[in-house]
C-alpha cells in the first residue's frame, strides 16, 4: 500500500455524532481552542465561551466540550434557548459578514445549507425562511462555525468518515415527541452516501441534525475501512449516556490506497 501523500481527516462515528462531539474531537486533536474562539468572536453574536473539559472515560482521555452562552451551558435540550439569529438568511449573513477565511465561510455555509434544506422539508417551509429551532440555538451556530474554522486550520485535502451509528425509539424536542433517527437526519439520509446503522438496544438519539449536517456539509466521503497512518487522534465526548463509548474519534493522517 502506498500513501497518497494527502492529508486527510477521518471521523469515526460509532457512538453517533453531534456538533459539540465533533468540535471537541478537533480541539483534542490539537486545534487551538483560543484561536477558534477568536475567529468565532467575529460573528458578533454576543458573549460566549468554549470550555474544553479534558476528561477520561473508560480510561480514554478526550474533550467534553461545553459551549456557554451568556454564562449558561447550552447543551441541555430541555431549557429555552435565547433565539436571536434563527432563520437561514440571518445565519448566512452573519457568516458572510464575519472575519473568517473564505474557506471557513464556505464550509460553514455549506453545513447550514444542508441542515436548512432538511429542516425546510420536514417543516414544509422555504429554505430562506426556515427557522433553525434546535439548530438555530446559539450553541449550534458556534459548534458548526467552530468546526468549519477548525477544519480550515487543519488544512486537510479531504474528509472521510465511517458508518454513522444511531439509536431508535423517540425523544422529546421543542415540538413534542419525535422518532429517532430524528426527521431532519432522516431527510438528509435520502440523498446521503453515508450509511446509518441503527443500534436497536439504544433508545435515544445519537445523531443530531447538526452532527450529520457537518459530515454532509463538509462533503465527507464514506469509507468502510480506511488505511490511514494517523499523525494525530482526538476524542470528543457527547452529553448523552448511551451505554456505549460515547465519543467521535477524529483521525488526522495520510491515506493509503
Amino acid at each position: 500500500m502506498e500513501s497518497t501523500g494527502e492529508k486527510v481527516l477521518y471521523f469515526e462515528c460509532g457512538a453517533g455524532i453531534s456538533g459539540d462531539m465533533t468540535l471537541g474531537a478537533l480541539i483534542h486533536l490539537g486545534v487551538d481552542a483560543e484561536a477558534i474562539k477568536t475567529a468565532l468572536s467575529s460573528l458578533k453574536i454576543g458573549p460566549f465561551d468554549l470550555v474544553p473539559n479534558y476528561v477520561s472515560r473508560n480510561g480514554v482521555a478526550g474533550v467534553d466540550l461545553d459551549v456557554i452562552i451568556e454564562g449558561e451551558p447550552q447543551h441541555d435540550h430541555h431549557h429555552t434557548h435565547h433565539h436571536t439569529h434563527t432563520t437561514y438568511r440571518q445565519i448566512t449573513a452573519l457568516i458572510e459578514n464575519s472575519d473568517l477565511t473564505e474557506n471557513a465561510k464556505r464550509m460553514a455555509t455549506d453545513i447550514f445549507t444542508v441542515i436548512g434544506k432538511a429542516e425546510a422539508a420536514v417543516h414544509g417551509k422555504n429554505l430562506e425562511d426556515v427557522a433553525f429551532h434546535e439548530v438555530g440555538a446559539m450553541d449550534s451556530i458556534l459548534d458548526i462555525v467552530g468546526t468549519a474554522v477548525a477544519v480550515d486550520m487543519l488544512g486537510v485535502s479531504r474528509i472521510l468518515c465511517g458508518p454513522v451509528h444511531d439509536g431508535q425509539g423517540f425523544i422529546e424536542c421543542r415540538h413534542g415527541v419525535i422518532p429517532v433517527p430524528v426527521p431532519a437526519v432522516m431527510e438528509m439520509l435520502k440523498t446521503s452516501d453515508i450509511p446509518v446503522i441503527i443500534e436497536t438496544d439504544v433508545t435515544t438519539e445519537m445523531v443530531t441534525p447538526t452532527g450529520f449536517g457537518i459530515l454532509e456539509g463538509l462533503k465527507a466521503v464514506f469509507r468502510e475501512a480506511v488505511g490511514i497512518r494517523p499523525k494525530k487522534v482526538g476524542y470528543g465526548f457527547g452529553k448523552r449516556d448511551t451505554g456505549r463509548f460515547g465519543a467521535v474519534r477524529a483521525i488526522l493522517g495520510e491515506e493509503y490506497v
